[in-house]
C-alpha cells in the first residue's frame, strides 16, 4: 500500500475547487446522461465531485483501503457508485463504454501501453478523457509556499520512482491517437494555519509517516521550524488553482468499441 497511507490527512493537500467540477460540466459539455469512469479514483474525490453533472459513476483503484474510504465518502453524500479493486491494466475490458474518462493526481502511473489500450477501449466515439489535479505551484510567489516545497522535496522518499513525477499528462499520450483539445482552469483561495500545512506533509504519499518511519517527526520539526515566521500573525490565505488537460481522439483515430 502507498497512496492509502495518506488517509486521514488526504483533506489537507491543496483541494479540488467545486467550482471546477461546474466548469468542465459546462464546457464539454456534460448533459447528465453520461456515464464516466474515474482511474486511480481514490478516495473518490473526482468521480463524486463529477457525479451531480452525470448519469453514473464508476471507480477504479489498486488500494483497497482507499475504496472502502471512497464507498464511505459516496454514502454520506447519498451517492452511488461503482467501484473496481484493480490495477487499470487489468481491469475488466467489458466495463463500459464511458463518454468521460477522468484521470486525478494519478497520471504518472498510468504510462504503460496496456493502459491506454484499456482507456482506449472504454471510451465512447466522441467521449473525452480529462487528466485534472489542483496545481501544486506557487500560483502568487509566496515566501511560505517555497519554503514548504523545499521541505518537502528534501524529505519525499520514492526510491526508483523520482522520474515519474516528470511526466506531463501529455506525455501519457504521446504517440496515440489522443490530443490535448482544451485547458480548464479555476482559481480560488482558502485560509490555512501552520497545523494545516504539517498534516498536508502527511498527506502527500512520498512523506507519509509510513514511509519516513522515524525520520517524520524530524521532518515535521523543521517544517514547524521554517515556517512558523510566516505564521506570525495567523491564518494566511493560500491561493488555489484546480486546472484539467481535455484530451479527444484525433479526427482520424478510431476506437474499439462501435
Amino acid at each position: 500500500m502507498f497512496w492509502s497511507e495518506t488517509l486521514g490527512y488526504r483533506d489537507y493537500r491543496p483541494p479540488y475547487l467545486p467550482g471546477f467540477f461546474a466548469e468542465v460540466a459546462r464546457r464539454l459539455p456534460l448533459l447528465g446522461t453520461e456515464h464516466l469512469l474515474d482511474l486511480g479514483c481514490g478516495t473518490g474525490t473526482v468521480a463524486l465531485g463529477f457525479a451531480p453533472y452525470v448519469a453514473s459513476i464508476t471507480g477504479v483503484d489498486l488500494e483497497r483501503p482507499m475504496l472502502d474510504e471512497a464507498a464511505r465518502r459516496a454514502e454520506r453524500q447519498g451517492r452511488t457508485i461503482a467501484l473496481i479493486h484493480a490495477a487499470v491494466e487489468e481491469a475488466p475490458t467489458e466495463l463500459g463504454p464511458f463518454d468521460l474518462i477522468t484521470i486525478g493526481r494519478a497520471h504518472w502511473y498510468m504510462h504503460t501501453p496496456a493502459t491506454l489500450a484499456r482507456i482506449d477501449g472504454w471510451l465512447k466515439p466522441g467521449g473525452a478523457v480529462l487528466v485534472c489535479a489542483p496545481l501544486d505551484r506557487n500560483h502568487d510567489g509566496a515566501a511560505w509556499r517555497e519554503a514548504f516545497s523545499a521541505l518537502r522535496r528534501k524529505w519525499m522518499r520514492i526510491p526508483g520512482q523520482k522520474d515519474l513525477w516528470r511526466l506531463t499528462p501529455e506525455d501519457l499520450f504521446t504517440g496515440t491517437a489522443f490530443v490535448a483539445v482544451e485547458e480548464i482552469a479555476v482559481r480560488g483561495s482558502q485560509p490555512i494555519d501552520l497545523d494545516h500545512l504539517v498534516k498536508r506533509m502527511l498527506g502527500f504519499a512520498p512523506t507519509t509517516r509510513a514511509i519516513l518511519e522515524g525520520d517524520a517527526d524530524r521532518m515535521i520539526e523543521e517544517l514547524r521550524a521554517s515556517l512558523a515566521p510566516y505564521f506570525r500573525d495567523g491564518p494566511i490565505i493560500e491561493q488555489l488553482v484546480t486546472a484539467g488537460l481535455v484530451f479527444r481522439r484525433g479526427p482520424s483515430a478510431g476506437s474499439s468499441h462501435a
